[in-house]
Parts: structure tokens; sequence; C-alpha cells
């Protein structure tokens, strides 16, 4: 789920002249939407990568969380054309996001967001309640299946 929509991109971070210079691979004078789709897809995971062992996941609307996506897809947008440099006005705002949910994620900041209940993590697979630790595999209860 997309934090930022297109029609945040565009008129908060850049115009839509930019928007199509970046996203324009086959020089059709138009935005290619499905790029920018993605680009804000992959920020978004982005910015729940840091909060998602504090915050329930998805995260809700909130004007922080949107900025926080938006800084973060301008400088992907930006970086994924080599022959563009990203200005340091774009670099400095990534760099400032990415600080800030590196301060999210150690408790040095927060959100305005609901607590998580459980902390989740970013690798899938069961997860063993507290009753049940006895049946996950140890040092002691692999012996002799080695």
């Amino acid at each position: 789920m997309a934090y930022a929509t297109q029609a945040d991109l565009v008129p908060l971070r850049m115009t839509a002249k930019d928007l199509t210079e970046l996203t324009d691979d086959d020089n059709t004078g138009t935005i290619n939407t499905s790029l920018v789709s993605a680009v804000l897809e992959e920020a978004s995971g982005r910015v729940e990568s840091y909060c998602r062992n504090r915050y329930a996941t998805p995260l809700q609307a909130s004007d922080d969380v949107q900025s926080l996506t938006l800084d973060i897809a301008v400088y992907l947008l930006f970086s994924r054309r080599r022959e563009t440099n990203v200005g340091e006005t774009v670099k400095t705002r990534f760099d400032q996001a990415i600080a800030f949910l590196k301060d999210i994620a150690s408790s040095k900041a927060s959100l305005d967001q609901p607590i998580s209940d459980q902390p989740q993590t970013s690798m899938g697979g069961p997860q063993i309640s507290a009753k049940d630790r006895h049946l996950a595999f140890s040092d002691r209860n692999i012996e002799g299946f080695v």
C-alpha cells in the first residue's frame, strides 16, 4: 500500500514537467504512471520497514508518513537517471527522511501512529508462542539428530 500518490508528488515535491522527464523512458511526452506507482510503493515499503517493529502496519494515513514517502520517492526517481544530477535539496531531504526513520526504529522519535501490540518481523514464517517454545530446536533438544 503506497502512503502517497502521484497527485501528492505533483505539486508537493516536483513539477509535472520534472516528473515527465524522470519517468518518460519511451519519449512519449507523458508521465509513466506505472513507474511512479512502483516508485511510491518502494518508498512506502522503506518507510514501513523502519516502522514495523514499533507500529501496526500498514501505517495509518498521516502528513508525516506521506512526507517521508514523498522525500524517498523523489530521491528514487532522480537516482534512476544516471545522467541526471540529484540536487542538493533532494539528497538532503532523502538523508533527513532516512535519519528520522532510523530514529523511529531506535525509539528516539515517534510518529502519530498506533503502537504495535506485537513486534513484526520482515521475515516470514510462523511465530512460536511462549507456551510452545519447548518445540523449537535448540542445542539441547537437537542432540542425537545430527
